[in-house]
């Protein structure tokens, strides 16, 4: 099963236009053999953003301006089916959406590997996406427990290879920073996608979208607000002082690549391309960390003025 998964990828990649494009599931948000971690605080509106994808992959549209493809999903849920049916109408999923979850309350390997088997025996062709809400309720390992989650994750992997996208939806904590919270997942995605509700209000419906990635493309940032209806995230045009414009990973990427030693974020600020609007500091902050939990950066320093953090690629 494992080798049939592998010849997939083989025979994607294999024309003349694989590297060309990205084949995009949500442009910019989630692709085909690639996962796809969405991270926010509970109760901030992770399941409705889901719900809303799933909305738009019965027979395909936008959501927050960027186009989905229609599919059929495989959604595995800690919410059980009638909490799912209750959303709809307003929405509707139609036939393409099924459940499938590991047996038992208790994930173990076991169970897990069963679980991969089963989505492998579905076959190429039979769904094009599968979502995992929320991943850590049916990981078998804790999330210190490097080891184990790799193990766990790299099942994914095999999944994604079919080929298909995969999204995992992770709950994090309101108090920690994003990094923390996340720990060796955000290592493990080729995508992180926060959802961030605004400070000091909880409640509004207005959200915040930070991404980075692997792949051109990849969203950067996004403000959006759900209608009164719940059956869409309404674009908006955010605060320049807040959204400034948002720094390119790859634009940081291409910098440090030219650059003989590690650069601090200030250097990177004075050698920014001039064909580009420079970066809001803080959001060159954000994407220097996320290329860092990518692996696509390595980061030295002790972060304080005598020594500030510098950063380079990677070697691969």
């Amino acid at each position: 099963m494992r080798k049939r998964a592998t010849e997939a990828v083989s025979y994607v990649n294999s024309g003349p236009q694989a590297h060309r494009s990205v084949p995009w599931i949500w442009d910019g948000l989630v692709a085909f053999e690639a996962i796809t971690l969405l991270s926010a605080p509970e109760k901030t509106g992770k399941t409705t953003l889901l719900s809303l994808l799933l909305d738009r992959r019965r027979l395909g549209g936008e959501l927050l301006g960027r186009t989905v493809l229609p599919g059929r999903t495989i959604l595995c849920s800690e919410e059980n089916q009638r909490l799912w049916e209750l959303r709809q109408p307003p929405l509707d999923f139609g036939q393409q959406l099924e459940f499938h979850c590991p047996v038992g309350l208790n994930p173990t390997r076991r169970s897990w590997r069963r679980y991969i088997n089963h989505l492998l025996e579905l076959g190429a062709g039979y769904f094009d996406l599968l979502v995992i809400d929320t991943v850590m309720h049916f990981l078998p390992a804790a999330q210190n427990n490097t080891k184990a989650l790799r193990w766990a994750l790299e099942e994914l992997r095999v999944v994604a290879g079919l080929p298909v996208g995969v999204l995992l939806l992770h709950q994090t904590c309101a108090a920690r920073s994003r990094s923390r919270a996340r720990g060796p997942l955000s290592g493990f995605a080729d995508i992180l996608i926060d959802l961030q509700v605004p400070s000091g209000d909880r409640f509004c419906r207005r959200r915040h979208f930070h991404g980075v990635g692997r792949y051109p493309g990849t969203l950067q940032y996004a403000a959006a607000e759900l209608n009164p209806e719940g059956t869409d995230y309404l674009l908006l045009s955010d605060d320049p002082k807040e959204s400034a414009q948002p720094a390119s990973l790859e634009t940081v990427r291409a910098l440090l690549s030219q650059s003989v030693e590690p650069l601090t974020r200030q250097e990177i600020l004075l050698r920014w391309p001039a064909a580009e609007p420079p970066p809001h500091p803080g959001s060159l902050c954000r994407t220097l960390l996320r290329g860092c939990e990518l692996g696509i950066l390595i980061r030295s320093g002790e972060g304080t003025k005598a020594e500030a953090f510098r950063y380079h690629v990677a070697k691969r």
